[in-house]
């Protein structure tokens, strides 16, 4: 844990302005979606030539947020402003390295197995919209998470990070944000409208502040919000004494790392 109140803020405003950044992001992706029903692919390429710019410009702008909170934190933590590694940058491409274009061909494909199921217009509409967004979101953040990955590697100073929760963290989050310091290469999990942060941890830092740990954000949210975070059934089971961690599970993605999910009470 850093040694510095500042540090902590530091990150906390840093989560928030990624949030805005995909929040801005969000809004312009559902304003300009209109999948047409003669012209899935041709409507679809559309939207594309309208949000692929929008979502490379805000990775620009979240490479640009990163190495600037990273320099940040250490200077806050040591008294020395570092200076960073350069990294290669990601804007423009998808967290499996190809284009975005390219790599967000699936949504006019989800469309095109619902209707070929039976499904109406409308429905292959939904299900594009949804998945069409969710790679918006994921690649957006993305301009964040692939340069700090690599700078947590690249600085010296650097043992690992702890998972800070996002404002809309779930379950599983909530309960890996419990302190817990990974190595500076390891994967840091996500998952699709995820909106949580790594968090430096200097060597040697003597921990001398610390922030609530997922358990203790759950406690203090009210009882609705809980509900809605976790899902009723699973919410009233950590209400009623189940370990938060309980729920940490993972999702197995064939072209990516494994991304971190809330496990299904039946699986406990």
């Amino acid at each position: 844990m850093p040694k510095s109140a500042q540090s902590l803020r530091l990150t906390d405003r840093y989560s928030r302005q990624l949030a805005t950044t995909a929040a801005r992001v969000a809004r312009i992706a559902k304003g300009r979606w209109n999948l047409a029903p003669e012209d899935f692919d041709g409507s679809y390429s559309t939207w594309l030539d309208a949000v692929v710019p929008v979502v490379t410009s805000a990775q620009r702008s979240n490479e640009r947020l990163t190495t600037a909170y990273l320099t940040a934190f250490i200077a806050s933590e040591t008294g020395k402003r570092p200076r960073l590694k350069k990294v290669d940058s990601v804007a423009g491409l998808s967290r499996d390295g190809r284009p975005l274009r390219e790599a967000w061909d699936s949504p006019p494909i989800k469309a095109k197995v619902v209707v070929g199921d039976g499904g109406t217009v409308e429905q292959a509409s939904a299900e594009a919209r949804t998945a069409a967004l969710r790679l918006a979101d994921l690649d957006t953040y993305y301009g964040a998470r692939g340069p700090m990955s690599a700078l947590l590697t690249a600085v010296a100073a650097i043992e690992g990070y702890t998972r800070v929760a996002g404002g809309n963290a779930c379950g599983a989050c909530l309960g890996a944000a419990d302190g817990t310091v990974f190595s500076s290469d390891e994967v840091f999990q996500f998952h699709a409208n995820c909106d949580c942060v790594a968090e430096p941890v200097l060597i040697g830092d003597p921990g001398t502040v610390t922030r609530p740990s997922g358990q203790e954000i759950f406690n203090d949210l009210p009882e609705a919000e809980q509900d809605r975070r976790l899902g009723e059934k699973a919410a009233e089971a950590v209400r009623g004494g189940l370990p938060l961690s309980s729920l940490v599970g993972e999702a197995h993605m064939d072209n990516e790392a494994d991304w971190i999910t809330q496990k299904p009470l039946a699986a406990l």
